[in-house]
């Protein structure tokens, strides 16, 4: 972090020759963005237009210089709209009087403070209260509204965000990047959950509409806005046979059954003979549906023993274990054909 003070006067170095063209004179306020856009040169020699540095052609500004590569990196002002444009608006920052958004005049501003490492964004100004009561200390940039040719317009609590030093805005910024990567994460994780449970209520409209279509032919077609999935499902979505028809009243197979077919005849994964309800047929097809395929991804039990390795064929004797371990999930959501 340096303060505009300390950049102006800064030598100007081009690196490509060795040579010191000039010094910084001044710097160039874009107000809607907050940051440093231009750096205006002094170079010694009289002219008319001034010469300036675009931020983006600056390689580097240390304790001792501000470098660029060559100096054709200077351009004369006057070939350059943008930076005539923010010139006239006369943005210094430094010195304006600070307002409150509710409309309270608390004192002036010092020098701002800038991020080098980071587009040269003004990352905190100095706050000079005008009553010794108000304690002084560095406005954030996240407590600035606007940055305008007399006023900085600041939030009401401005005076509780206050940071003590130019040293503490990096833990402030580094805490606020955390907050955001966490916040992005968040999103990130609703979004799979929503995915995930989109994905799971195709797979079980498909497994149930064939087996309905093999049971019970002349039913209605299911639709997928009819699923109505627990609601807990990112943390507890076991799509097995028993949970999930009790989740879709639409599919109380027995219920809707003609009198005589309450039960099935059909052979069983066991190859055992006898009477089975609609309901273990859904296991049977459930079964049927994932044995043969492919895993995508390595799953794991509750110790970090691995059950199954990503890219073998999905059996019963997996199916048996998965669900024993309560992985069903995971297996729904990582196989291929």
């Amino acid at each position: 972090m340096k303060t505009a003070q300390q950049i102006i006067g800064l030598p100007v170095v081009s690196i490509i020759d060795g040579n010191e063209i000039g010094k910084v004179k001044n710097v160039i306020i874009n107000a809607l963005k907050g940051t440093i856009d231009f750096f205006v040169i002094d170079s010694g020699v009289r002219s008319l237009a001034g010469g300036v540095i675009p931020a983006d052609r600056v390689l580097g500004i240390g304790e001792y210089a501000l470098t660029i590569l060559q100096p054709d990196d200077i351009s004369d002002i006057v070939k350059i709209p943008a930076a005539i444009e923010l010139m006239q608006k006369n943005i210094t920052v430094r010195g304006t009087r600070v307002l409150t958004k509710k409309g309270s005049l608390l004192g002036e501003t010092g020098d701002i403070i800038v991020d080098e490492q980071n587009s040269y964004n003004i990352t905190g100004v100095e706050f000079l209260p005008a009553d010794s009561s108000v304690k002084s200390g560095i406005i954030p940039r996240s407590s600035v509204i606007t940055f305008g040719k007399d006023l900085l317009v600041v939030q009401d609590d401005f005076i509780d965000q206050l940071i003590e030093s130019t040293s503490a805005i990096q833990e402030v910024l580094e805490e606020e990047k955390k907050n955001s990567r966490l916040e992005q994460n968040i999103g990130n994780i609703t979004l799979q959950k929503d995915e995930n449970r989109e994905f799971a209520q195709e797979v079980v409209v498909e497994i149930v509409q064939e087996t309905r279509e093999e049971a019970m032919p002349d039913l209605t077609e299911i639709n997928i806005d009819d699923i109505a999935l627990d609601d807990n499902i990112e943390e507890d979505l076991e799509i097995s046979f028993d949970k999930n028809v009790n989740a879709i009243p639409l599919l109380e197979l027995e219920d809707e059954s003609q009198p005589g077919t309450d039960t099935v005849e059909a052979p069983s994964m066991n190859d055992t003979e006898g009477p089975v309800t609609s309901v273990d047929l859904f296991e049977q097809r459930q079964r049927q549906f994932l044995i043969g395929k492919k895993v995508t991804k390595t799953i794991y039990d509750s110790n970090g023993g691995v059950i199954i390795n990503s890219g073998e064929v999905i059996t019963e004797e997996i199916i048996e274990i998965v669900k024993s371990n309560g992985k069903m999930i995971e297996l729904v959501m990582n196989y291929e054909e």
